[in-house]
């Protein structure tokens, strides 16, 4: 049993269908990027889809407390979740090909970026606040998972 499979059984709503592996190649091609190999795994594995909105625990001074909603995929029930989609991809200048690929969203508005960058950080997830600051909030997708919990009381 891994950390993704354990949040998937905590907190998912719906999972997206699993793609193959030749849609992800596709996808890939079409963006002109190789995801990261753990997240390239988790797409085929898991494909994102939407949670029961468990808080994603605030990682370093000044990150603030979001939940999370949905985790991007191939395939979706809903366009706009669909990842890697030009106009996600549009939100960043500079971003051609992709150094930086929105792969979820939060219920006020956060997104969860993945850094697709050749280099250090490679791999490594993101938060974006709503019209506000990027904070780093973990090296790869499975300890992203480790962030997720239960909302407490005075969280709902």
């Amino acid at each position: 049993m891994t950390v993704i499979d354990d949040a998937y059984r905590q907190f998912s709503r719906e999972r997206f269908p699993l793609p193959t592996e030749q849609q992800v190649a596709e996808l890939e091609r079409r963006i002109d990027i190789a995801f990261p190999e753990d997240y390239r795994q988790f797409i085929l594995k898991f494909n994102g889809g939407y949670f029961r909105e468990p808080v994603i625990t605030p990682v370093g001074e000044g990150c603030p407390e979001d939940a999370l909603t949905y985790l991007s995929g191939i395939g979706t029930s809903y366009e706009g979740y669909e990842l890697a989609r030009p106009t996600s991809l549009s939100l960043f200048e500079d971003n051609v090909p992709p150094k930086i690929v929105p792969i979820g969203g939060t219920p006020i508005g956060g997104l969860i970026i993945l850094d697709t960058a050749p280099g250090d950080g490679r791999g490594e997830i993101y938060y974006k606040q709503p019209f506000g600051d990027f904070y780093w909030i973990a090296e790869n997708i499975e300890e992203f998972f480790t962030l997720l919990r239960e909302p407490s009381v005075g969280d709902e």
